[in-house]
């Protein structure tokens, strides 16, 4: 349904995106994230037609953006980073212009009275919009987006400024609509993409660094041969006990905050280590307390993901990888 191809996007001497591709599939829910400056932005006003790209196609439902944007504009209700709105207009007048405008003719009054519903904006229908909340606003500018029921939606911050209730009504709406719309989410709240999207993609510095589901992504930074031991055992006779097992390579001591409690993170090479320090364990009876696959959470995930290069080789080549 969307696919950039070797998307390049310059300002000037500024490259905000280098090489970018990636493709979204019909009724997707693609979590775009990435740090302020990572050009999550610019790839979506490129999606959108807002802006050309400087070299690479863009494709939307089989439609280039360049050589038919209007098609494209056709399919797309987008929400930007910026709400746009007109603040002297009743709510009401203002959706009313924005569907005359997409030429709903006959089915601009039901997709008036579902937007309304959808978006909960029910009591500010007749208020003008320069005098709403920042949270009405947003939806007010989503319901907009959705005025003419299109199949693609680009949304820059969909939650920003909405209250916890609110932000699970828009989550709901938005895993709703996925069942035949193809959706692209962009968002600083990383619980918030994680609960809703199929997949991730991950940019930084103009690149996508990454891009699958969660777990895909955590197996990407997270070593097979990494794994946290914790036993109730003397801290120097357990780590000289493990550092002479084969195939061990670095052993980090892990702060544990319990007396007579060692924990260490396990870096090895060795086919059968896991089972060898097993063995061990159970030689020297020790109390197990702990022995799993190191596991990341979804912050470090993503902090770990948008590292620059050359912070990434430094830790690799720190970590003896």
């Amino acid at each position: 349904m969307i696919e950039l191809k070797n998307v390049t996007k310059n300002y000037g001497l500024t490259r905000a995106l280098s090489d970018v591709s990636f493709k979204i599939e019909k009724g997707e829910i693609i979590g775009f994230v990435g740090p302020n400056g990572a050009g999550k932005s610019t790839a979506m006003k490129i999606i959108t037609t807002y802006t050309a790209p400087t070299s690479g196609n863009v494709i939307v439902g089989g439609y280039d953006v360049l050589q038919h944007p209007n098609e494209v504009r056709q399919m797309i209700g987008y929400l930007p980073e910026t709400v746009p709105l007109y603040y002297d207009m009743l709510v009401f007048d203002y959706l009313e212009f924005m569907g005359s405008a997409r030429h709903l003719n006959g089915n601009l009054r039901s997709r008036l009275d579902w937007v309304t519903e959808a978006c909960h904006i029910e009591s500010v229908l007749h208020r003008p919009i320069g005098v709403l909340s920042k949270g009405f606003k947003q939806r007010v500018c989503l319901a907009q987006a959705l005025i003419h029921d299109p199949d693609v939606l680009i949304l820059d911050e969909p939650t920003s400024g909405l209250d916890p209730i609110q932000i699970i009504g828009i989550r709901n709406l938005i895993r709703h609509l996925a069942h035949e719309k193809t959706i692209m989410v962009s968002t600083h709240i990383l619980q918030e993409v994680s609960s809703i999207a199929d997949r991730l993609l991950v940019i930084n510095d103009g690149r996508i660094v990454a891009d699958g589901t969660f777990k895909e992504l955590q197996s990407q930074i997270t070593h097979d041969n990494t794994f946290y031991l914790a036993v109730v055992a003397e801290k120097d006779a357990v780590r000289a006990k493990v550092e002479s097992l084969p195939g061990i390579d670095k052993i980090e001591p892990v702060e544990s905050g319990e007396s007579g409690l060692t924990k260490l993170r396990l870096h090895y090479s060795g086919e059968n280590v896991p089972e060898s320090l097993d063995k061990l364990v159970k030689k020297e009876k020790w109390q197990l307390v702990e022995f799993r696959k190191e596991a990341l959470s979804l912050e470090d995930t993503f902090l770990k993901l948008t590292q620059s290069t050359h912070e990434r080789e430094t830790e690799r080549v720190a970590a003896g990888v």
